[in-house]
Order: C-alpha cells, then structure tokens, then sequence
C-alpha cells in the first residue's frame, strides 16, 4: 500500500470519496469559519485542518465523490441553528449538485464485510471504492478496514503531520 503522499500524489485531479465527518467539516467551515471550532460535530477540528480538507479536495478535484448514505448522515450531522441553518441547507444542496453520487442498493451493501463492523454507510464506501478514487476519511476504524481489503484510503489525521498542505 502506497504511504498517505504517494497517494495523494497518485490521485491528483482525479477525484476522491469523501467520509461524512470531513464532509460535515467541509459545509461548516464553508458556510461560517468560526462555527468550526464550536460546532458539536467540529470542534475536535482545528481552522488549519479546516483548511487542509479545503485544499486537498481541490486537489484532488471534482467531482467529489458522495453515497446516499454519506449524504443522509451528512444532512443528519451539519444541523447549524440559527442563521447559518439556512446556509447550510444550501451549501448541502451545492455539494449534491457537483457531486458525483455512487448508489449501491443496501442489500448489496450488507454482503460487504465492513457491514458487519463498521454499518451501511461505511459499507458504501467500501463498495464505491470499486470506482477506483482514494477515500479520505478520519475514521480510523473505517481506514483500517479499507487497507485490509487493498483500498486505497487517507487517514486524514496523517495529512497535516506531512505539511502538503
């Protein structure tokens, strides 16, 4: 397995499949910066990681790649209150616009062997991998078990560290 430059090198332009924290990240620090480090799903990412994410799926490119599943916990996870509610919804909407959404019925996925340990939207991922994109996830769970299986996948909590971005 490639280390997290090479891939990063290898994958360049090429899009990427992104989990849905780094995706929940991605909305909030798009619509209001400052909510980042307050936001109860984003608080444990600092400004700067807001802005490698930032960088990196433009390097990577577009589209970025999204499952039904990410998408529903995405919409779940990025519930701003108050007036950033509205800017969310439709930043959301921007993303699933330029997106490219890889479907798997769900009694496909459950027949992946991440299923059993990770759930449905993590075994969505796993599928969608098959399109041949690098997954950027900060899941270590969910890293891990990609690597098992021979899918290319960035730890993204291993990016920063390396000072690509």
């Amino acid at each position: 397995m490639l280390d997290t430059a090479a891939l990063i090198r290898k994958h360049k332009g090429r899009g990427v499949l992104v989990d849905s924290n780094l995706l929940v990240l991605f909305l909030v620090g798009s619509v209001n910066r400052k909510r980042v480090q307050v936001f109860k799903r984003t608080r444990d990412f600092s400004l700067d990681e807001f802005d490698v994410l930032k960088a990196l799926i433009s390097h990577f490119g577009l589209p970025v790649i999204v499952t039904p599943h990410v998408l529903s916990q995405v919409s779940d996870l990025a519930d701003l209150d108050g007036p950033d509610f509205g800017s969310i919804r439709i930043a959301l909407k921007e993303l699933v616009e330029n997106s490219h959404e890889h479907y798997d019925p769900a009694k496909l996925l459950i027949s992946n062997p991440v299923f059993d340990r990770l759930g449905l939207a993590d075994a969505g991922i796993a599928v969608a991998a098959s399109l041949g994109k690098v997954i950027l996830t900060v899941d270590l769970n969910l890293h891990i078990a990609l690597e098992k299986l021979g899918i290319e996948s960035i730890n993204f909590r291993h990016v920063s560290p390396l000072g690509l971005f």
